[in-house]
């Protein structure tokens, strides 16, 4: 009877410490402010007041990222504009949406991209989806990898901040007509895409989402 008090005792001051170190998690905690900096990250904690909790900014080094230094430099007065910017984290938000806009055009997704892209690039994608099913065409494009993802440009007009990046993928892009036919591509050879995408955001909305204003090959 003595070791099972004593066991039990041991057990409670364990709960005790351990409650004392960790804290209790409610399931309301904020997110954390490098969450904000992802395109597209969708945040239904934006309205929260940052002047009421205690951030950690990220290191402003990151922006050592871009080689070209007016890059460097418009990069720095985005930070600025945005103390919550990162341009890592931005980098790293933007390729996943590269991916993602590139997979639901080619899957004729309009409505999956509507979150993505302002009205004008959507009506440009969405025009281009019509005409190939208007052509009975079909993709069957496969990303393999981002091989490259550069900043080329950065700048911050008044509450307009702007960034290009120039992507490079590896991709299987199959183009299929209506009786399944391959008419353009080859399943078994890859090719590689190059495009220039241009993203933008109202660097004081409570909104955190940035949105693709402009596309380019090349």
């Amino acid at each position: 009877m003595l070791d099972i008090v004593l066991m039990a005792m041991v057990a409670v001051f364990i709960a005790l410490r351990l409650r004392s170190e960790l804290g209790k998690k409610t399931g309301n905690e904020p997110l954390p402010p490098n969450a904000r900096n992802a395109p597209y990250a969708r945040d239904d904690r934006a309205t929260i007041d940052a002047e009421s909790v205690e951030i950690q900014k990220p290191d402003s080094s990151v922006v050592d990222l871009a080689q070209d230094p007016a890059v460097r430099s418009g990069l720095s007065d985005i930070r600025r504009a945005d103390s919550y910017f990162d341009a890592g984290e931005f980098l790293e938000g933007a390729k996943s949406a590269y991916q993602m806009v590139l997979e639901a055009f080619w899957a004729g997704d309009k409505d999956g991209l509507k979150d993505f892209l302002d009205e004008t690039v959507l009506n440009q994608f969405s025009g281009a989806i019509d005409q190939r099913e208007q052509d009975g065409l079909s993709l069957e494009n496969r990303l393999l990898d981002i091989t490259d993802a550069e900043f080329i440009g950065a700048v911050v007009n008044k509450r307009q901040a702007e960034i290009t990046l120039h992507f490079s993928a590896e991709i299987i892009a199959v183009t299929r007509d209506a009786s399944g036919n391959v008419v353009d591509g080859d399943v078994s050879d890859a090719v590689v895409l190059e495009d220039k995408w241009t993203f933008a955001r109202d660097v004081k909305s409570r909104d955190p989402n940035w949105t693709l204003v402009a596309t380019r090959a090349g």
